[in-house]
């Protein structure tokens, strides 16, 4: 009889804790969508720890691109290196170290004024906050070069 009764009390108590790990880890921000600009193309999102991070980012787009702009979500990030991989195997590293706050986008970091076709991007950042914060969301856009432009 004591058994049965025990596992009365166990399964609400199970329950319980299997809702609150889902709750827990669940229902963290949603990713939002990056402010719309005219010109501007979504190219790819990471996300930040407090560490320092490395991301590569693989452009699929055959478009050209004259310029690239950061969209940072959540957390603010300190950014320390972009580099910029061309299809024809040329490296760019514009010069930034900057902060980027939470719910700001970066300066326009340009490319070329005629444009460039990107194989990849490599962005090295890290986020504000501690081991157990939420994480900053980075979203990476392009502009077209004028004559691009609709």
């Amino acid at each position: 009889m004591i058994t049965h009764r025990r596992l009365r009390v166990q399964r609400p108590l199970a329950a319980a804790c299997l809702l609150f790990i889902a709750v827990l880890f669940g229902c963290g921000p949603a990713a939002r969508l990056m402010e719309p600009e005219p010109d501007w193309i979504y190219l790819g999102q990471g996300t930040a720890t407090h560490l320092r991070e490395t991301d590569v980012f693989k452009i699929r787009s055959k478009e050209i691109f004259a310029a690239l702009k950061l969209y940072v979500y959540n957390r603010g990030i300190s950014l320390k290196r972009v580099e910029v991989t061309l299809v024809n195997g040329d490296v760019l590293v514009p010069a930034v170290d900057s902060y980027i706050a939470a719910g700001n986008r970066s300066r326009a970091i340009e490319l070329s004024a005629d444009g460039r076709q990107i194989e990849k991007i490599t962005i090295r950042y890290k986020s504000d906050g501690k081991l157990f914060s939420a994480k900053a969301l980075v979203q990476i856009a392009g502009l077209r070069p004028r004559e691009g432009r609709r």
